[in-house]
């Protein structure tokens, strides 16, 4: 049996027991190492120099000092024609870019001073002043903001931390909530 005939049998259980009604646990384990054996028969199959195809049988062929691996077809070939014909992928050529010379110049930006960034406890003391949150619910908030995933929106990161803060039963103003979530997000 070839390794693409191994792939299709292992193929067809896998189907058989992915239409199962209700699969169990050793029909997993029964998947996984299907699984394994579609992969081993995929990593036993060589590609052929010259056409890309994929085969079971590939050769070894050296004409002229050429030496390529080849399909069946690919080896009569170059055995009629009496030497390998490899094809050298095209490599390519930087190209110029154009500059429009009609656009507006732009003045070169100014090189920017790295800051530094704000420590928690300077982060922490002015939210507390801007807001009137006390220090430790503040801080409070701040391990909650750093807690969610980055991508999330403002609108969506607002009601995750009220939510939140309700469960920690915390007492902040709604307005100042927002600032100090505002504030600890952009930080």
């Amino acid at each position: 049996m070839g390794n693409l005939d191994q792939i299709e049998k292992a193929a067809q259980k896998l189907i058989g027991l992915c239409q199962k009604e209700k699969p169990t646990k050793t029909d997993k384990q029964k998947m996984l190492g299907l699984h394994a054996d579609i992969l081993s028969g995929i990593e036993n199959l060589t590609e052929c120099e010259l056409c890309g195809a994929i085969s079971e049988v590939i050769v070894t062929m050296t004409l002229a000092e050429v030496t390529a691996k080849l399909c069946k077809e690919c080896g009569f070939k170059a055995l009629d024609v009496g030497k390998i014909q490899k094809t050298t992928s095209r490599k390519r050529t930087p190209t110029a870019k154009k500059r429009n010379t009609d656009s507006k110049k732009t003045a070169p930006k100014p090189a920017e001073t790295p800051q530094e960034p704000e420590s928690p406890a300077a982060l922490h003391t002015r939210v507390e002043e801007q807001t009137g949150i006390k220090k430790t619910d503040v801080k409070r908030l701040h391990k909650i903001v750093q807690e969610i995933a980055t991508p999330m929106n403002l609108e969506n990161t607002l009601t995750y931390v009220k939510r939140e803060v309700e469960n920690a039963k915390l007492k902040v103003d709604g307005q100042a909530l927002e600032k100090a979530v505002e504030i600890l997000r952009d930080a």
